[in-house]
């Protein structure tokens, strides 16, 4: 019934960064032929909310514009292990519901977390995009699997750079963040590159 979906950080009763993910959605409707567009700035969060305590926003919808709201408490990930997984051609590039592919990968990992690379280039990781630091710069891949909302806006503020960044070049960066948009910048992590395992 809703094949597609957004996460949406929400904090203090403001649903952030939700101009790009508005984007996301147009864009989403646009390139399959959706023709009812959704405005998250409408929405009506439902329930109590605690002050200071962020919550992840679930904004299911589908193609004809209906949608459904779920809420929870927002809980971060802890990465401490992260290794490659070499994929196929497998795509991403709408937000679907249906995530089985990144999901198996992740598992059959034996990590936290990977690093998708198809054809020796550097893609994205399970449920984040990712950037990598070479000691100036914050380099993120060119062609993710998924236009993440807080990759866009970094991109826009000139934090991070789009780059073409190959299986080899992961050696010539120091660390890497995996950034998504429930995490602001200064929350994620930064792990270093001679922690990936099988690597």
């Amino acid at each position: 019934m809703y094949p597609f979906f957004e996460t949406i950080r929400y904090k203090n009763g403001i649903l952030e960064n939700v101009a790009y993910h508005q984007a996301r959605i147009n864009r989403t409707l646009g390139a399959l032929g959706g023709n009812t567009p959704i405005q998250l700035d409408k929405i009506h969060i439902e329930g109590n909310v605690e002050k200071d305590i962020v919550y992840k926003i679930k904004c299911l919808y589908n193609l004809e514009g209906a949608f459904h709201i779920e809420k929870e408490v927002y809980h971060k990930k802890i990465i401490k292990t992260v290794s490659i997984h070499e994929a196929a051609q497998e795509e991403y590039q709408f937000k679907y519901i249906n995530r089985t592919w990144l999901n198996e990968a992740l598992e059959k990992s034996g990590t936290d977390e990977i690093i998708i690379v198809q054809n020796n280039i550097v893609k994205d990781g399970n449920y984040a995009n990712l950037v990598f630091f070479n000691g100036t710069e914050w380099h993120t891949p060119l062609q993710p699997l998924l236009l993440g909302t807080h990759r866009a806006r970094l991109i826009t503020e000139n934090k991070i750079i789009e780059k073409n960044i190959t299986l080899s070049d992961i050696a010539n960066y120091t660390s890497l963040k995996y950034i998504n948009a429930m995490m602001l910048w200064e929350e994620s992590p930064e792990i270093e590159i001679g922690q990936l395992a099988h690597y």
